[in-house]
């Protein structure tokens, strides 16, 4: 009989992408990494109708996590995975964590600051190591936490090590009841029913003669984008679609002290959906587009405040 409820999974930051190490951080969520080896196989004619002997492939391991609860300072370390190391002020707590999401590759080989991945599971533990992070989903539905799905690319895996002694988060998780929505500086003026906000790294794995796992993994053009369903259309908004113009959004959860702010210095609104009733209601899906600010030259900030000193 499985024990899937006392399965844990952690991260721990590597110091050489692809040396793996044990977890120092525990997440829950759902885990789907798949390792894939191709088959190499010889086609043709050889005086056989069976299929002839093949040889290992290439071994690709990539996959993710989903569900994964924004713990007001755990989460700290997947958005250093995702957009590098942050910039930190503060002499005490509450400490402000800055993560911009132009920030440049830390290597030629791996662009994001290496993670291992930790997984046990009745009885049996595996770790991910070389982890570089594509994507993660800040999801926020309308009455529930903040949840983040994670999208990895990892180096290669490693079977055989010691399951570690799981010490879960003790900080508060970020909800629905924290976030507030600003346009232009402004409050937005109107109910956010649902938010799904992805910043994508648009990651690929290289692969290479003379290595059985990737060789390198290259980053492409960073994107962010941010859907809101709205309680009712929005004419500002739905201005800014029709006549192309774009505006500054701020996503900003308040826990306490502590705070999670996600900032499009510019924003298009690349996608406007018409009313639809709801119940009595009217609601209307927007699709903002993050693009660079020519005027401040700021993209994309992720600003972390709480009670961690560093990450």
């Amino acid at each position: 009989m499985g024990t899937a409820q006392l399965a844990h999974i952690g991260i721990g930051k590597e110091t050489s992408w692809g040396t793996g190490v044990a977890p120092s951080v525990f997440l829950p969520g759902s885990k789907d990494i798949n390792i894939e080896i191709a088959r190499l196989r010889i086609e043709g004619p050889h005086a056989t109708l069976a299929q002839l002997r093949s040889d290992a492939g290439r071994k690709s391991v990539r996959g993710g996590m989903s569900g994964v609860p924004a713990y007001t300072d755990a989460m700290g370390h997947l958005l250093r995975a995702l957009l590098g190391a942050p910039t930190t002020t503060g002499s005490a707590a509450p400490y402000t964590h800055t993560f911009k999401a132009d920030t440049a590759p830390v290597a030629a080989d791996h662009p994001r600051p290496p993670y291992s991945l930790q997984w046990t599971a009745d009885g049996v533990t595996r770790r991910y190591v070389g982890g570089q992070l594509s994507q993660v989903t800040f999801s926020q539905p309308a009455n529930d936490y903040l949840k983040l799905n994670l999208d990895w690319i990892f180096k290669d895996h490693q079977d055989g090590v010691s399951a570690a002694t799981p010490t879960f988060p003790t900080d508060a998780v970020f909800g629905f009841r924290d976030l507030a929505v600003k346009r232009a500086n402004s409050a937005l003026g109107i109910k956010v029913e649902s938010l799904e906000l992805t910043i994508n790294n648009s990651l690929e794995p290289v692969e290479a003669v003379g290595d059985d796992t990737i060789a390198a993994v290259d980053i492409g053009t960073v994107t962010a984008e941010a859907q809101l369903t709205l309680e009712f259309n929005d004419a500002a908004i739905y201005s800014d679609f029709v006549n192309d113009a774009a505006q500054r959004y701020d996503f900003t959860w308040t826990r306490g002290t502590k705070s999670l702010t996600v900032t499009f210095h510019r924003a298009v609104v690349a996608s406007h959906g018409q009313p639809i009733p709801a119940s009595g209601r009217l609601t209307a899906v927007v699709t903002l587009a993050a693009e660079l600010d020519p005027a401040s030259g700021g993209f994309v900030d992720v600003v972390l405040t709480n009670d961690t000193a560093s990450y």
